[in-house]
């Protein structure tokens, strides 16, 4: 009897339930955050079901000079091809051909072939850009501007005297050896000459036809011969006279003409042939000639887009510190060609241009911020009435600018990256996508990082953050960490408009990641100290998750949460509380509780969870079920009288997996709080 009447006078269990969790909220204090959300989940990434899980971890492929200032991926030829700017050199490398089978010491399990060559030192120490583009790989490192492919001996005639070929990456993957071969050159040795001038008289005139090349000192003068003797070249104050053609066949200096470099004449000894067809130029004469600065204007960028009327056959510069609001495009399909006038002056001169995004037809420019000038910069594409015979001449195409969107601007030129359909990029206040309004069809900016700004924003160096978009995930890493944003899951409505919304969050620690590369769905970075790294995904099984060799800490916390009821006091129950965890190979779980009455979290449960697999046996917890259904683990404590109580699930052991489904938790309500 007494027994049922204490039983009828305790209160009532309730419950909490912590499901269909969706990422980080640190936008408020722990105990103000919405439901399904974690003020701190670190190392945490989404499933396919949107469940947090472990992030893959990461290995050291092989160590180069550092800083790793920037990776990039392209074909030469048929052969696939890795680079790396590291320090002041430049490294290739083939990819990797198979999986390692572990994988976490440095280079094991690397195929053969994917040991880094180098291709050029003595480069500028800083990042800048790389691109592919007929079949070359073109980089730009803010003092040089390079370029890295196959090419035969008569494309190396302008090389200088010191400067030795470096042997190839794979000298056995060349094609045609006695054709080309894979060489590392200035693209100053390979530039375009233009034909600046044709229809020319010898005393002058003829029509212009392309601009001079600011990568280059050469250019052409095409002439129609007569009787006279003295060809006046439209330049003066020359570096030197290269070749004169006359009729196809090529002329010699001091047997057939001289040259006078400083009023730029060639005088043939006898009157040059006629033409063979009557009113057609038959007489070229290339010429160098040195302008201050030129080169300068393209080898002192470190941006580079592709962009052009219908497809990218341009490639446009822009990161010259001289030149901040300016940016250059190169002829047509050919990056060694820039027209001295190919150029634009975007917004004012005291906001630099940070970056590019593609937008359907457009090309969106974004500078920095500025509240008193546009940030954001539209450059269409368009034809002209004139067109040019030339497959250099870019004179057919004009690309106008337009004012867009002003205030919110870019502080990393490194953070671009379009997540699905959406271009993005970094500013001092968050994470922005580039809009389009639906009724004016006018661009707009949106905020899109809201859950992790609070501490994003604090991060120091923001400038030299880098982001990539990998498998669906925007990945931006800044001092040795990483912030997801999530476009696998459903967005999240924001408390800053009604109609707007932000990515699911995710943060990762120990990324020391100074630039980001993805290719074919694997994520590469480089770090300050010269190593090249990869996630584990290539890696099957449970040795994915370490961080060269060393455990990854993940855990998922709840709010502080006080239950809806701020004012009583609860208690909670030794039994009826537990989370469930997703299956693996191995796993284990740590439950730990901290209520408002302590400092620290306190530990109270720990449990593994194996399935049993005759590859891959540990004999210090053997567990002999083969069952790959979710586990649940009750943690059977009390905590008396909290107001608010935050439950923290964690893993933090070596090549173990690790899943949240779900927390709940069973307590009574005491008395008020007093």
């Amino acid at each position: 009897m007494k027994a049922a009447a204490l039983q009828a006078k305790a209160p009532p269990r309730q419950t909490t339930k912590y499901i269909k969790l969706k990422g980080v909220d640190m936008s408020a204090d722990p105990s103000q955050i919405g439901e399904g959300f974690s003020p701190w989940c670190p190392n945490l990434i989404s499933d396919n079901g949107g469940n947090p899980e472990k992030r893959p971890g990461w290995r050291t492929m092989f160590t180069l000079d550092g800083p790793i200032n920037g990776l990039w991926h392209g074909r030469i030829g048929s052969d696939l091809y890795f680079f790396a700017h590291g320090g002041t050199k430049l490294y290739a490398w083939r990819p990797y051909a198979s999986a390692p089978s572990v994988g976490n010491e440095g280079t094991q399990g690397l195929p053969p072939g994917c040991t880094p060559t180098l291709i050029r030192s003595g480069l500028h120490n800083g990042k800048g850009s790389g691109f592919i583009m007929n079949e070359k790989f073109w980089l730009l490192t803010g003092r040089e501007y390079i370029v890295y492919g196959l090419f035969s001996d008569s494309e190396n005639t302008n090389k200088p005297a010191n400067q030795d070929d470096i042997p190839p990456a794979d000298e056995d993957k060349i094609t045609d050896l006695s054709a080309k071969k894979l060489r590392c050159k200035n693209v100053s040795e390979i530039a375009y000459v233009p034909t600046v001038v044709i229809a020319r008289s010898p005393t002058g005139g003829g029509t212009p036809y392309e601009n001079i090349n600011l990568l280059g000192v050469k250019q052409k003068n095409s002439f129609l011969t007569t009787s006279a003797t003295v060809y006046q070249l439209s330049a003066t104050g020359l570096k030197s006279v290269d070749s004169v053609i006359c009729n196809d066949a090529a002329k010699k200096a001091g047997t057939d003409y001289t040259v006078d470099l400083t009023k730029g004449t060639v005088t043939f000894k006898t009157a040059p042939p006629a033409p063979p067809v009557t009113g057609r130029d038959n007489l070229v004469i290339t010429f160098s000639k040195e302008y201050q600065g030129y080169s300068d204007r393209i080898q002192k960028c470190t941006l580079s887009v592709g962009y052009g009327y219908g497809s990218n056959d341009r490639i446009f510069f822009s990161g010259n510190p001289e030149r901040r609001n300016t940016d250059w495009f190169s002829g047509l399909n050919d990056p060694s060609y820039v027209p001295d006038l190919n150029y634009s002056k975007v917004g004012g001169e005291e906001t630099a241009i940070m970056g590019y995004h593609r937008l359907g037809e457009f090309l969106a420019v974004v500078k920095e911020e500025n509240q008193q000038d546009s940030t954001i910069f539209l450059r269409s594409a368009q034809m002209n009435n004139t067109s040019s015979s030339s497959g250099h001449s870019s004179a057919s195409a004009v690309f106008p600018l337009q004012q867009g969107v002003a205030g919110v601007g870019a502080v990393s030129p490194y953070a671009f990256a379009v997540l699905k359909d959406e271009p993005l990029f970094l500013s001092r206040t968050g994470v922005y996508a580039i809009t389009s309004n639906v009724i004016t069809a006018e661009r707009t900016l949106r905020g899109r990082s809201y859950f992790i700004d609070a501490q994003l924003t604090k991060e120091p160096d923001l400038k030299n953050a880098c982001a990539v978009e990998w498998n669906g995930y925007y990945v931006l890493a800044v001092n040795g960490k990483a912030y997801i944003l999530d476009g696998n899951s459903t967005k999240e409505n924001t408390r800053q408009f009604s109609s707007d919304y932000s990515y699911r969050c995710y943060h990762w620690d120990n990324i020391p990641a100074v630039s980001l590369m993805e290719h074919d769905g694997d994520l590469w970075f480089g770090c300050s100290d010269g190593r090249v790294c990869r996630f584990n995904t290539d890696i099957n099984g449970i040795y994915q998750y370490h961080d060269d060799g060393k455990p990854i800490v993940a855990q998922w916390a709840t709010k502080a949460d006080d239950d809806g009821d701020f004012m009583t006091r609860k208690t909670l129950v030794k039994k009826g509380s537990g989370v469930m965890i997703k299956p693996y190979m191995r796993s284990s779980v740590r439950v730990l509780v901290r209520s408002d009455k302590e400092c620290l979290a306190r530990f109270v449960k720990y449990s593994t969870m194996d399935i049993w697999n005759w590859e891959d046996i540990d004999f210090n917890r053997l567990e002999f079920s083969s069952n790959d259904a979710p586990r649940v683990v009750p943690f059977n404590t009390k905590v008396k009288k909290y107001v608010t109580l935050q439950i923290i699930v964690e893993n933090n052991a070596l090549n173990e997996g690790f899943g949240v489904y779900g927390i709940i938790k069973r307590y009574t309500v005491g008395n008020y709080v007093k």
